[in-house]
């Protein structure tokens, strides 16, 4: 049995959710760096906020897994596995969700579908920065490996 540190189990977590360091940032509430670094960049280990806030979103993952390795990753009680997928609603979702909410209440308003509009417009936006910011930790990754394999520098 491979033993993982808790960098790699929080790297095996991600991929199992089918994630990237940025979006899981994102769903954890931290920045993106801090996701990579830990998983990616410097391999520098969490800190206590950053387990705290991955057991607080992801309520369904064994605490005992991600801070020492031991058991499963998951908790075992059936409503636990439910919330496996992800730990909220998408944005998507969500927005729908309480549009229609506000619909119920208001009535059918032009403004709701105004904001609508504008709130998908912010999330194609906010995708492509997603993007361009994970093309520039690629490329970072390429530069490091590059100056490690010429110079002989451990960063």
């Amino acid at each position: 049995m491979v033993i993982m540190d808790i960098n790699d189990r929080i790297s095996n977590l991600i991929s199992i959710l089918d994630s990237n360091p940025n979006s899981f940032s994102d769903s954890i509430g931290v920045k993106s760096p801090i996701i990579y670094n830990i998983v990616k960049g410097r391999r520098s280990k969490p800190s206590y906020e950053v387990l705290q806030k991955i057991l607080t979103a992801y309520n369904a993952i064994n605490a005992n897994w991600l801070l020492k390795g031991e058991g499963e990753i998951w908790k075992s009680s059936e409503d636990n596995l439910q919330e496996i997928a992800t730990p909220y609603l998408t944005i998507e979702d969500r927005i729908s969700y309480l549009v229609s909410d506000l619909r119920a209440e208001l009535g059918d308003n032009a403004s709701l579908g105004e904001l609508t509009e504008l709130v998908k417009i912010l999330i194609k936006e906010n995708l492509s920065q997603k993007g361009k910011i994970s093309a520039l930790y690629d490329k970072q990754e390429k530069i490091l490996a590059v100056i490690k394999e010429k110079i002989g520098l451990d960063l």
